[in-house]
């Protein structure tokens, strides 16, 4: 026969093993929702983390000026890429999700 404080510690470290297994990849549809255009690469930064630069660039025309990169968060299959223009989401697609 089981004791009861036994059950309660096992069911205790069973519920908190399934909540971290679901802590883990930021790399999801839900994140990647929570992106919208007109963002921060640093508000981006808290729903994703950090990200890999995949290209990046800037320029001057005259009195205009201009920046943009891409960056990207894999998990496997899954992809989450955001185009920032000027320090502002402009575009963001997913694969796998």
């Amino acid at each position: 026969m089981l004791k009861p404080r036994f059950v309660v510690g096992l069911v205790l470290v069973v519920f908190f093993a399934a909540m971290l297994a679901g802590c883990g990849s930021k790399v999801s549809k839900g994140n990647y929702d929570k992106v919208s255009n007109g963002m921060t690469q640093a508000e981006v930064e808290k729903i994703l983390g950090k990200g890999t630069e995949e290209a990046g660039g800037g320029g001057v025309l005259g009195k205009i000026t201009g920046s943009g990169k891409a960056i990207t968060w894999k998990d496997g299959e899954k992809s989450i890429a955001v185009t920032f223009v000027n320090g502002k989401v402009a575009t963001k697609v997913q694969q796998g999700l």
